[in-house]
């Protein structure tokens, strides 16, 4: 435990040197901070030793595959992307440690690139990726966390193709790149297919009409899920029926923090009237179908899954409802401030009391903007905390961190599981 909040610590750190009011906006800090948080991430990652409950099975697989090599290209029931990829690096190398560090190089750069170009707070989408067991991930469903990355880079086309025009699908290229991306993604982990679908949902128009789709799918879920995964599971992965991961379900505290900036998101929308961009229409039904899996999951923790692929879109959502926020308060206040100035001086004599008026203004708006950013980081750290002291390994099995080079890491696990 200990150095994953050293880890959060020094994202911290970093945020204070380069991510300032003052330097937000500058190009070199942004990209400073980013490639700082992407190499800490990756050696955290990569010197990892019996990390993750699936440590052991990809550390075997990888042996077996590099042993084999490319005369066999089918091992268990993975994908043709990642069995390559074992291939690949066991012609030079039968060592897991050499595995799990470009593994971990590919599985960061995705979601690290997509939060520097897209994000309007790179320190809290950093935050968020590093508590929300986005990064816990990447050290355990190794292939969903390869799946993800390739997600990540197909978010820019996905961004594109939904603020385009639609009269021609068959001529759209973002639409065809994005699925292309999609389908490179599915080689290494199946299930990431299932953003292809919604990519066309995203399209509907959200309001206090279309809303309630969500609402009618969960209820239908519920009552069809059982025969549903029956019918599919005797086709695909048979290893999951009948097992734990459809029997049980996870439990209602993890989809409570989720289920809380989801509420937050939708409560946001509503006081605009629902006047969102098509971009911000896209990033509010990614994070309702999130909202939707952390639901499903407390009855099938298969369904956990399906969840990750649609979480990391919160790592750009929630800067950007918060920056929508701000500016919603801003118009709002200035707006009274104008009123009130125009009533008590309608020739508009004292400008400076109006310049100051508008000042204090934004300075209040500023105060309240610092608050929710300060209640979003402490919910998503106690949802890390929840991960790491609640399970008995933490959350993905990450506990207690080893590394490959037998390092002495203070072990404080005990200190809070007491």
């Amino acid at each position: 435990m200990f150095v994953y909040l050293l880890n959060i610590f020094a994202v911290c750190v970093y945020a204070l040197l380069f991510c300032t009011k003052k330097k937000s906006e500058n190009k070199m800090d942004r990209t400073f901070f980013m490639i700082l948080c992407f190499i800490q991430c990756v050696v955290v990652s990569s010197i990892r030793a019996n990390i993750g409950t699936d440590y052991y099975m990809y550390a075997k697989g990888f042996a077996n595959m590099a042993e084999s090599g490319f005369s066999n290209l089918k091992y268990e029931d993975w994908e043709i992307g990642y069995i390559l990829l074992n291939k690949f690096l066991g012609l030079f190398t039968n060592k897991p440690s050499v595995l799990f560090t470009v593994v971990s190089v590919i599985s960061l750069t995705g979601p690290m690139y997509m939060i520097w170009r897209y994000s309007k707070n790179p320190f809290m989408s950093v935050f968020i990726f590093l508590n929300t067991y986005l990064f816990y991930l990447t050290l355990n469903y190794i292939r969903q966390g390869i799946a993800m990355s390739i997600m990540c880079f197909a978010f820019g086309f996905m961004k594109r193709f939904i603020e385009g025009e639609h009269k021609n699908l068959w001529k759209n290229k973002d639409m065809w790149l994005f699925i292309l991306l999609v389908a490179v993604a599915a080689t290494f982990h199946l299930p990431v297919l299932y953003l292809i679908p919604v990519l066309f949902i995203s399209l509907i128009k959200l309001n206090l009409k279309t809303l309630p789709i969500y609402a009618v799918g969960l209820v239908v879920y519920f009552a069809a899920s059982d025969a549903v995964l029956k019918v599919l599971l005797s086709h695909f992965h048979k290893e999951y029926l009948n097992s734990r991961f459809i029997k049980y379900g996870i439990s209602y505290i993890y989809a409570i923090f989720m289920l809380v900036i989801c509420v937050a998101m939708i409560a946001l929308a509503f006081s605009m009237k629902f006047k969102l961009s098509k971009y911000q229409n896209l990033l509010l039904h990614l994070t309702l179908m999130m909202g939707f899996w952390q639901i499903v999951m407390t009855k099938h923790a298969l369904f956990e899954r399906f969840s990750y692929y649609t979480m990391p879109f919160l790592l750009i959502a929630v800067p950007e409802a918060i920056s929508m926020l701000r500016g919603k308060l801003l118009e709002k206040s200035e707006a009274k401030v104008k009123e009130k100035m125009t009533v008590k001086n309608p020739k508009m004599r004292r400008k400076n009391a109006s310049v100051n008026a508008e000042t204090r203004v934004r300075q209040k708006v500023n105060k309240i903007i610092i608050a929710v950013d300060g209640l979003v980081l402490a919910l998503m750290f106690a949802y890390n905390m929840v991960g790491l002291i609640v399970p008995k390994k933490g959350a993905h099995g990450v506990l207690p961190y080893q590394t490959h080079y037998g390092l002495d890491i203070p072990n404080i696990d005990g200190w809070f599981k007491s």
